[in-house]
Order: structure tokens, then sequence, then C-alpha cells
């Protein structure tokens, strides 16, 4: 995770950190996209050994009937 230190002036106060440090407002969207990134990834491998747990036991029951 980046950390960010500054100093802020009293004239400064009044300024939206989203207008005056548009970089810090990026850098916090890529690192939330980054994450919904990483939870969708283990979703979707999660989602495929479910599946393939599934067909394994559907072609056990075939084997077994047979």
């Amino acid at each position: 995770m980046l950390s960010f230190s500054c100093t802020v002036s009293p004239s400064q106060t009044n300024v939206s950190p989203t207008t005056e440090y548009p970089r810090l407002n990026e850098s916090k969207k890529f690192s939330y996209q980054a994450a919904q990134q990483v939870k969708f990834l283990h979703l979707e491998a999660e989602v495929e050994s479910l599946l393939q747990q599934l067909q394994t036991l559907k072609q056990q029951r075939v084997d077994s009937k047979e």
C-alpha cells in the first residue's frame, strides 16, 4: 500500500485533495480496482474448481450405475 505525507499551509486548507493532488485520487482508484480484480480472480478460480468437482461427481455416479 502506498503512503503519502505532505504539509498543508493554512491557505491550502480549502483545496480539495482530488483537485490539488489528482494522482493521489488515481492511486486510490487503481488500488481499489486492483483489489477488486484479485477478488474476482480468486472467485473465478473457486468456481472453476467447484465445477470440476461437480463434473467428477457426476461421472462417478454414471460409472457406478454401469
